[in-house]
């Protein structure tokens, strides 16, 4: 009995640790959106420090160490987004300047836990399912159009252009994206919270980083296409089809609603 309950005890302070820095990133996006920008980069700088300095205290002695490594993923994400000089590009690239260092920093996350291309998803396994799961991208690409309204990344582009450009956001949001939330950090929280909790904690904190649209219909949408996409890469051990829904979703929501030749 003894053993149980420390087991239990220990299981639940870190699902509060998770909780605490979850609400604090929800409130630092809700701080972002609605009140000043400049406040909401503090407060996610403030969840970065804090994050790798108590997975730092606490590495080789507790197994959340990885958890919040890799959690401080979600922040640094957010922080580049408001302070690299995105407007020194061209709108459509934005999402490819972000993308890049947070694909270093997963990819030196991934080199400090030993973590495997297998360990994160990294393979192709069912590729028919994983065909099934990437196909859902088109309609809920097309969905999350009707419920956002956004502008265009880009108009005019030749069909080379257009091109360049979905498989810009594809490597970008697709790729980088899935690999930090239902590669790594999933594969984290999985361990240390467990199956259930541990998607739909990894969930949360994806569906919290799309407040700054504005639109609370958004982030329940995006909450249930996130917790598909985990439950997809927990069942099939592969984060590939995900990935190419997750690319596809955004390449419908930015550049094909806005070429169908009827007026959405």
């Amino acid at each position: 009995m003894g053993n149980r309950e420390t087991a239990t005890m220990k299981a639940t302070r870190e699902l509060q640790l998770f909780l605490f820095y979850l609400s604090f990133i929800v409130a630092a996006e809700v701080v972002t959106s609605f009140v000043d920008p400049s406040y909401g980069l503090f407060l996610h700088s403030t969840i970065l420090v804090s994050l790798l300095t108590l997975a730092a205290v606490w590495y080789g002695k507790k197994p959340a160490s990885g958890m919040l490594q890799s959690l401080s993923l979600a922040p640094l994400i957010r922080i580049l987004s408001l302070s690299l000089p995105l407007s020194y590009f061209p709108q459509y690239t934005w999402y490819v300047v972000a993308g890049i260092p947070v694909l270093g920093a997963a990819i030196i996350m991934m080199r400090i836990q030993g973590l495997t291309m297998k360990d994160v998803g990294l393979t192709l396994r069912k590729p028919v399912t994983q065909v099934c799961i990437a196909s859902t991208g088109i309609v809920f690409g097309a969905v999350e159009y009707f419920i956002l309204k956004p502008k265009p990344l880009a108009l005019g582009l030749s069909m080379a252009g257009y091109t360049l450009l979905s498989l810009a956001l594809i490597i970008s949001t697709g790729f980088v994206e899935e690999l930090v939330f239902r590669g790594v950090l999933q594969k984290n929280a999985v361990n240390i919270l467990g199956q259930k909790t541990g998607i739909v904690g990894v969930t949360a904190v994806f569906a919290a980083l799309h407040i700054g649209w504005l639109n609370i219909l958004d982030v329940v949408f995006v909450f249930l296409i996130g917790l598909f996409f985990a439950i997809a890469a927990l069942k099939t051990g592969s984060i590939v089809g995900a990935t190419i829904a997750h690319g596809i979703t955004n390449v419908f929501l930015f550049i094909v609603m806005f070429l169908l030749p009827i007026n959405l």
